[in-house]
């Protein structure tokens, strides 16, 4: 432990050149994984807040749920030990009707038709009642200005939805979602006049008993990657991820082991002096975890400092256990890049190494 302070201590410039690359590898990880985590989020977080056990659609929707059309009778023949409640899903563009440039203040939105018993309504919302036109909508819509009691309309259509009320953290497929009754989803979706008794899925809380051969039923995990991208999103950051830290791990282990051979000479003396390979090697492998913890602490306090500036630009989402995984990852691999170095400690001749 003393050599390795010693060490440092004495060459900082040579250390800090290395900590630098450390840092800005480190945050990088970091960083993508955030950001990684962020969109995979913003496609699900709709469907993680129901906290569903099946969902269930049409066999010919091909995944889509907005391809599935299911009336009463599918509804009651689905058996369940649970609860259930039916989804009407269906993509809208809303605009600001009082905007100066209507065509500026249009945003792409999921419009989710449940009945106000349902568990899909969010439990911080349970005591609003949706009404006629009255909408609860994703706090992504205060950062365009919306409050409660305004109105906003929708393209293709010449309603217009008031607002009652703000949900948090419900967004599908990246934007965001507006609950509205079930009977005017079936308006808005299949039009006013001689509307459809029809809804796009159900929703499943508890063990299914029963399932007619017309219906599929999906766990929520296995729904959630039939999402259009979601699964080539988070294998594309997944390995880039991996990749990045097997490479952290190549570039510290050959620094170390450069700065060990310039250290030649040194050894040699310092095991011609009696001094034994495992105090060595111990002070390389302390080293190595010394330049990686303060690398990884550095860069997780920048990755976090973006985070609090840019979260309202960029999908950006922490999780821990993300974060516990990959600083674990960095030392084991770091862990291995020491241990070439320390092999290299072990093969040196003291008589060779001060020119005997």
């Amino acid at each position: 432990m003393f050599l390795a302070f010693k060490e440092l201590k004495y060459s900082k410039t040579k250390f800090a050149l290395i900590i630098t690359v450390i840092i800005l590898i480190s945050y990088l990880v970091y960083f993508l994984t955030s950001l990684a985590n962020g969109l995979a989020s913003s496609y699900t977080n709709a469907v993680e807040k129901w906290n569903s056990d099946q969902i269930i659609i049409t066999v010919d929707a091909n995944d889509n749920m907005m391809m599935s059309y299911m009336e009463q009778d599918d509804f009651d023949a689905v058996e369940t030990s649970g609860s259930k409640t039916k989804l009407g899903l269906f993509p809208a563009v809303i605009n600001n009707p009082f905007a100066e440039n209507i065509l500026d203040s249009r945003m792409d939105v999921y419009f989710f038709g449940i009945d106000n018993d349902s568990f899909i309504k969010p439990s911080e919302l349970n005591d609003l009642t949706l009404a006629g036109n009255q909408v609860i909508v994703d706090e992504e819509l205060k950062k365009e200005g919306y409050e409660i009691g305004d109105l906003f309309g929708v393209t293709g259509s010449t309603q217009q939805f008031e607002i009652i009320g703000f949900s948090t953290n419900t967004t599908y497929q990246t934007v965001p979602v507006v609950y509205i009754s079930l009977d005017t989803w079936q308006a808005y979706r299949y039009g006013s006049t001689n509307t459809p008794d029809l809804f796009s899925g159900i929703v499943v809380k508890g063990q299914m008993n029963h399932l007619p051969s017309n219906l599929i039923s999906y766990t929520t995990e296995d729904y959630i990657a039939t999402l259009p991208g979601y699964t080539a999103q988070v294998l594309t950051f997944s390995v880039m991820i991996v990749f990045l830290i097997i490479i952290t791990a190549f570039v510290l282990g050959i620094f170390i082991y450069v700065l060990t051979i310039q250290k030649t000479s040194m050894f040699g003396v310092m095991k011609a002096q009696g001094i034994s390979n495992g105090y060595i090697g111990g002070s390389v492998i302390i080293q190595t975890f010394l330049l990686v913890a303060f690398g990884i602490i550095v860069g997780l306090v920048l990755t976090i400092l973006t985070g609090i500036f840019l979260a309202d630009v960029i999908p950006f989402a922490v999780n821990i256990m993300f974060y516990i995984l990959i600083t674990a990852s960095f030392f084991v691999f770091a862990l291995f890049g020491g241990l070439f170095s320390v092999s290299a400690v072990l093969k040196i001749d003291p008589l060779r190494a001060i020119g005997g």
